[in-house]
């Protein structure tokens, strides 16, 4: 009986190298036409399609860290989308000062 437990957990990191090989090629991240920083919050009023633009937010500094002295949970939020709009093919890069980057419906 410990033989068998012993081939099966043996086998299991075979089982998962197999299933990362598939997840992987689901994580192949688009390359972006271009990249833009903003500092602001931006607000979308028309349905958009970004052209898998990369946009990276650099708002209030460390606001996606976890552990922030005096933290209230008030940040600003990269975009703000209108009731109704829609936003399409845009990657949301990640800040080198920490901020969140966030989409938020009106």
């Amino acid at each position: 009986m410990l033989n068998i437990f012993i081939l099966i957990i043996s086998s299991i990191p075979l089982l998962s190298l197999a299933l990362n090989q598939e997840g992987a090629k689901f994580c192949n991240f688009p390359t972006p036409t271009s990249t833009e920083t903003i500092n602001t919050t931006m607000r979308i009023v028309k349905d958009t399609d970004f052209g898998m633009q990369r946009i990276i937010f650099n708002g209030k500094p460390n606001t996606c860290r976890p552990v922030i002295p005096g933290w209230t949970n008030n940040w600003d939020h990269a975009i703000i989308v209108e009731n109704g709009i829609t936003i399409s093919n845009l990657i949301m890069g990640e800040s080198p000062i920490g901020t969140s980057s966030d989409i938020i419906c009106k």
